[in-house]
């Protein structure tokens, strides 16, 4: 029998594959028809706060307002699961770390990759509905610029999960402040309300949210004739993210065997 050298990179996709498949397996095992209701949970979440308005009801431009929820809803509840979820990571894999090759960081990182793969197609359903079986307009004006500021959205929201998870292990009554925080983030992020409707001397405190500008990004690239904001900028949230990742980093070097070991 030979034994071959595996490098790092083959070994770290080894890891995230096998917890992608322990996530799946948790996610959709633990319940009778679990896949199914993975995906009715989220889509009837935001269904129903749809059909509290009028579905032809439009704002400004043509916009309608389904496609301005479901702009905001599914990347912004995608962005706080990752952040909420990554907080969780540790603790629902401690038993994993005693393979040396799994770390509390490839544990966040899986997370991260599952809730990116379940918002993705809860997207596309929304696409499918709205666009086929409505009529809307869902197309995407500008999918690169999109693409981008998503991604710095991504890894805004896992830098902010592996800050709490370290928190959490630090202080495990901080967890339920981090939740809780979530929700005035959900009201002050433009999600469900356009940030116009928002008096000047609010908005410039607003704006010190990355999310906000996360959110109005993607709907500029989203809609042809979505009105631009002056004070919204893509390079402020990147700003933001290069800082938080490197604070996340830095802490989770210096607490890495502290988790393993607690």
């Amino acid at each position: 029998m030979t034994f071959q050298n595996r490098s790092a990179p083959r070994i770290v996709k080894s890891v995230l594959f096998a917890l992608v498949l322990r996530e799946m397996r948790t996610m959709f095992g633990a319940r009778r028809f679990g896949a199914f209701w993975i995906f009715f949970e989220p889509v009837m979440q935001i269904g129903l706060i749809m059909a509290m308005f009028s579905f032809r009801v439009q704002l400004v431009n043509g916009i309608e307002m389904p496609v301005f929820f479901m702009t905001g809803m599914i990347p912004f509840f995608l962005l706080r699961n990752i952040a909420l979820k990554g907080m969780e990571a540790v603790n629902a894999n401690r038993a994993l770390f005693s393979y040396k090759q799994i770390k509390p960081f490839d544990t966040v990182f899986a997370r991260a990759i599952m809730e990116t793969a379940i918002y993705a197609c809860v997207y596309l359903i929304f696409m499918f509905i709205l666009g086929f079986g409505f009529g809307y307009d869902v197309s995407i004006r500008d999918p690169i610029t999109w693409l981008a500021v998503l991604s710095i959205g991504l890894v805004f929201s896992f830098s902010l999960g592996l800050i709490f998870c370290i928190l959490g292990e630090i202080m495990a009554e901080s967890k339920v402040f981090i939740r809780m925080l979530f929700f005035p983030l959900y009201l002050i992020s433009g999600v469900i309300f356009p940030i116009w409707v928002f008096p000047e001397e609010i908005l410039n405190w607003l704006l010190w949210n990355p999310y906000l500008h996360i959110i109005d990004e993607m709907r500029y690239a989203t809609f042809a004739h979505y009105p631009a904001h002056p004070g919204v900028s893509i390079l402020y949230p990147f700003k933001a993210t290069v800082v938080v990742l490197l604070i996340a980093m830095g802490l989770y070097r210096l607490r890495r065997l502290k988790l393993i070991a607690l």
